[in-house]
């Protein structure tokens, strides 16, 4: 590999031994990722069978989403290229030709449109322009039926991301006028169709009540192997063993609060959450509301046999063992989920929730396997938020396995002769005004009490007591284990210019993009920490964007004198689309490929932690390659509607599953030295419309089941280097500045370890948090750092405006980052 000192990423072009195995691991986990959702027996495909290919995607396919989720990366591997690679023959070459055409001019209408829309020379209206406006698919010739098959493919394509939320239209959730007409003419000219899915996020699929469609694929983005990997699936290479990690709807309808979520009702300023716990699965199952596709749906090329095998308790872990077996005819993988329906007492309850998962190794036709899953009794717990604390009402707690949400069986039960409390905790983030929450009525209640009777009648099911195990999970659950608070040295030689300067990233001239556009070292990085600390012995670190990979500029240039071109913010946009072209004379290219892997959406399908582990890996392994220190990553919102923008970077509608992918994710990056993760966004950021002004109105109960769990679960089983508040308030109070969040939540009741960082210009700006506040919240790095965050911080040590900002609040955060840049850059301390 030619590098030259100095400077970021290789002197060739040429693609490198790494990027071809970073290949390879990314095309065998997108294979993992992709979801089968019917098939009437026309999959897998046979060798050498003539297929027509219809639809944008098919040579353009959406590989992650905008804004921060993407990633500059090579050209990924298209359909029809994958599809003739693995020994198909393609009939529709003049129709996809003739759609190329129009797809070309399309791009340069619509990039025309995005100017046309924004103010010349301001990034920002240029990008709310372009998030609010993805390209349209172009229409295509009449499809009509190619001769010696009978068989068509037609791809289906989405692209969302940050600062905009979808809408139930025509084009985004419904299907497009053009796309309507063309599954229509499809049908009407093939016997066999299959319809892939490559988006990033649930749509209507209300138009296969009437369309016969004979298979239905969801690739999903699943980054540069994509296309590969989606013809594994189809010719058989791969057995489909994905499963849905969010439910799909019947109609936009029958989501919890789908007529007031962001714009839908015109307010931006508050969003409501009074669907309360009962989101995802919880909600179409405690409102009785059946779903198209349930949560854990998924289908394969073969079938399986589970059952129970046992229960038994190891102190506060809970083991349930399973047997699966292959009764089919190819080697397959199966996941099983483990749920719980807890019994209502203090509080009312979900119907069931998830507690474990697991998923087998490849099994061969007839061969059986034991799947252990393991679960924390913890997860049982409710938050009483009148007493403060967690705690387990007394009863039954049903043990129910099952290949989804839907359909489960019981394993045994669990049981309590008394309630239980954890110690009593500081409560956060008080509503401030009545919330009228949404709960199901006791007839529903009372029908899923005797379907669990039913379930269970004449059944010979363990049976096991668990007060003990409920006092040491709830115990556990409220005291993390204690760990010495962050301390350097360098803190107390400081200044106090200086502490300002180090907990305010390193600010750059004129305005800084709000997808992150500052950083010096490596170009299209989001930003760098403070360089002034150098002679200190404190090295600035680059921080950068992508949960699909890392977001860099694929390439930039060396002038003669050895200096390298800010890069502008619109140049990473669609891999240089808007930016400029150049090639300066005497000027030296260099190079910096990335890997783009499967997004959060695919990742979480896969419900394999070991395989997220070993993608983490490749990320650590480009962190360690381009000199990057923080990798702004993973997102791990929950899905609370299907319009958020931003739902193809987020992994789940359930805060276990969230927690999980998050902390193997974690665990895979951080496994190289000196390579940093940050969870985000914390927390509450389900929505991109105003998300720097809107306040999400949620209770405390709702907040620690739900919403901050899948964090909490991440930093207990992986601890995660960095967190990163949200643009959003919570109950009124921006995330940045929240006391209540930052420290009492994050490090004194999970035990985080780490550092705390604001999203991009969070800061003084459209009514946006304060910079001093974030250090009192314990907030430690305000980015990417502005000069008037440096003097609002100083200014209020001083008190010489209307802030007041202890300077043991400045001290503890520069201990924060100054320990953790020091552990990065010397891994063996």
């Amino acid at each position: 590999m030619k590098l030259r000192q100095g400077f970021s990423g290789t002197l060739s072009a040429e693609i490198s031994e790494r990027e071809l195995r970073h290949l390879e691991i990314a095309r065998r986990t997108a294979g993992e990722t992709m979801v089968l959702l019917e098939n009437d027996g026309v999959l897998p495909l046979k060798p050498g069978e003539r297929i027509a290919l219809y639809g944008a995607g098919v040579r353009h396919p959406i590989l992650g989403g905008t804004g921060s989720g993407s990633v500059n990366c090579r050209p990924g591997v298209t359909l029809e290229q994958a599809i003739r690679e693995a020994g198909l023959l393609v009939t529709s070459t003049r129709w996809l030709d003739a759609l190329d055409a129009s797809y070309e001019e399309a791009r340069k209408v619509w990039m025309d449109s995005i100017y046309a829309m924004s103010i010349p020379g301001d990034f920002d209206s240029f990008y709310t322009a372009y998030s609010s406006h993805p390209l349209p698919a172009p229409g295509g010739e009449e499809i009509r039926r190619e001769a010696d098959t009978d068989t068509a493919i037609y791809v289906i394509s989405r692209v969302s991301g940050e600062g905009a939320d979808r809408h139930p239209a025509a084009g985004d959730f419904l299907l497009s006028r053009i796309e309507e007409k063309q599954l229509r003419e499809v049908c009407d000219a093939y016997p066999r169709v299959i319809v892939v899915l490559n988006v990033g996020g649930v749509l209507s699929l209300e138009w296969m009540d009437d369309l016969p469609v004979s298979a239905l694929l969801l690739m999903g983005q699943a980054g540069q192997a994509g296309g590969l990997a989606l013809a594994d699936i189809l010719t058989g290479r791969v057995n489909p063993s994905a499963r849905l990690a969010e439910t799909w709807g019947g109609r936009y309808e029958d989501y919890p609060c789908a007529d007031t979520f962001s714009h839908m009702n015109g307010n931006l300023l508050e969003e409501k959450y009074r669907e309360d716990i009962y989101v995802g699965y919880r909600w179409f199952d405690s409102f009785e509301i059946r779903p198209r596709y349930p949560f854990g749906y998924g289908l394969s090329y073969t079938s399986f046999r589970t059952e129970a095998a046992g229960v038994s308790l190891a102190g506060s872990a809970l083991q349930v063992r399973v047997r699966v077996a292959n009764e089919g005819h190819l080697a397959g993988k199966e996941t099983v989920f483990l749920f719980a329906a807890c019994p209502e007492g203090l509080r009312k309850k979900e119907r069931k929730r998830l507690i474990a998962f697991g998923k087998t190794g490849l099994l061969q036709p007839g061969e059986e396997k034991e799947l252990v899953l393991w679960a924390e009794i913890s997860q049982l717990a409710s938050w009483h938020t009148g007493k403060s604390a967690w705690m387990m009402d007394a009863g039954s707690y049903a043990l129910l396995i099952g290949k989804d949400a839907e359909h489960v069986a019981p394993a045994g039960e669990l049981t309590l002769k008394r309630a239980h409390f954890g110690p009593r905790m500081q409560s956060i983030c008080p509503l401030h005004d009545a919330l009228p929450l949404m709960e199901p009525g006791e007839e529903a209640r009372e029908r899923w009490r005797k379907a669990l009777r039913d379930m269970t009648s004449g059944k010979d099911l363990p049976v096991l007591e668990m007060d003990g195990a409920a006092e040491e999970a709830l115990r556990g659950l409220s005291t993390p284990e204690a760990s010495p608070a962050a301390y350097s040295p360098v803190t107390e030689k400081l200044t106090l210019e200086e502490k300002a300067c180090l907990v305010c990233g390193r600010p750059r001239a004129g305005k800084a993009s709000i997808i992150g556009s500052a950083a010096i070292h490596v170009p299209g990085a989001a930003a760098e920490t403070t360089s002034l600390l150098e002679k200190k012995g404190v090295p600035p670190t680059v921080l950068a964007d992508g949960p699909a990979g890392l977001r860099l500029n694929q390439r930039y240039e060396e002038m003669p004198d050895h200096s390298i071109p800010l890069p502008t913010p619109y140049e990473g946009l669609e891999n240089r689309f808007f930016g400029k072209q150049f090639n300066h004379e005497g000027a030296i290219s260099h190079y910096q490929f990335c890997t783009a892997i499967p997004v959060g959406m695919n990742l979480a399908q896969s419900f394999n932690p070991e395989l997220v582990a070993e993608i983490g890996a490749v990320i650590g392994r480009e962190m360690e390659e381009f000199g990057i220190t923080w990798w702004l990553a993973p997102g791990m919102n929950i899905k609370r509607n299907p319009l958020c923008g931003r739902n193809f970077e987020y992994y789940s509608e359930d805060p276990l599953v969230s927690g999980r992918i998050a902390a193997a994710l974690t665990r895979g990056v951080q496994k190289t030295p000196g390579a940093a993760v940050t969870i985000k966004h914390f927390a509450c950021n389900n929505q991109e419309d105003n998300r720097r002004g809107v306040s999400s109105i949620v209770s405390e109960r709702a907040l620690r089941e739900i919403y901050l769990k899948g964090f909490e679960i991440a930093v207990r089983e992986a601890q995660p280097w960095a967190i990163m508040t949200s643009y959003n308030k919570v109950n009124g109070e921006h995330t940045a500045n929240s006391h209540d969040l930052c420290t009492t939540a994050a490090r004194e009741q999970w035990g985080f370890r780490g550092i705390i960082m604001t999203d991009w210009t969070t800061t003084n700006r459209e009514g946006g948090s304060s910079a001093a506040k974030c250090i009192a919240a314990g907030n430690d790095l305000v980015m990417p750092g502005t000069e008037s965050d440096i003097m609002e911080i100083v200014g209020a040590v001083r008190e010489t405006g209307d802030l007041s900002l202890p300077e043991k609040d400045l001290d503890a955060c520069c201990h924060r980052i100054l320990s953790a840049i020091d552990c990065l850059a010397e891994p063996e301390k």
